[in-house]
């Protein structure tokens, strides 16, 4: 049995998920600018450098767990995007669907249809981007914490 696709009804959906991409990629861009800002402002260079050594950890394990937070903030939104749209019938399913494609193009077992099926690669380029920018962000902070400890 052959299925007929909506060529209108895929574009449109396209459009939204790009749409809702750049939406929540900003999402991400402001997190990442609000917690520079918080370390920038709570942490000056004069005090990085006098840390003990478990305070530094504290500190890097804290930046890390803000990061996470933010990846999971961008999850959720991506799961309230597919539910608000209709594509599955919980948040729950749509945070999870999320997860899975987030870091790669990973295999569901969660079936959107063909309507939807861009959303995928849409979340995993969202992942893609929002990881390496958080990653960029840790290791900048990273040096410059390491700097500042080993005095150069």
């Amino acid at each position: 049995m052959t299925t007929v696709i909506d060529d209108a009804a895929v574009l449109e959906a396209f459009g939204v998920c790009i749409v809702a991409y750049m939406v929540i990629v900003a999402l991400h861009v402001v997190g990442l600018h609000a917690t520079v800002r918080i370390f920038r402002h709570n942490f000056h260079p004069q005090d990085i450098a006098k840390l003990r050594y478990h305070q530094t950890v504290i500190l890097i394990l804290s930046a890390m767990m803000v990061l996470f937070g933010l990846h999971l903030l961008t999850n959720f939104a991506w799961g309230g995007f597919i539910y608000g749209a209709g594509v599955l019938p919980s948040v729950r399913d749509g945070v999870f669907y999320s997860l899975e494609n987030y870091t790669s193009l990973g295999l569901t077992r969660v079936n959107v249809g063909d309507t939807w099926r861009m959303l995928a690669p849409m979340i995993s380029l969202s992942g893609v981007f929002c990881l390496a920018w958080s990653t960029a962000m840790l290791v900048s902070f990273l040096g410059q914490i390491y700097s500042l400890r080993l005095g150069e």
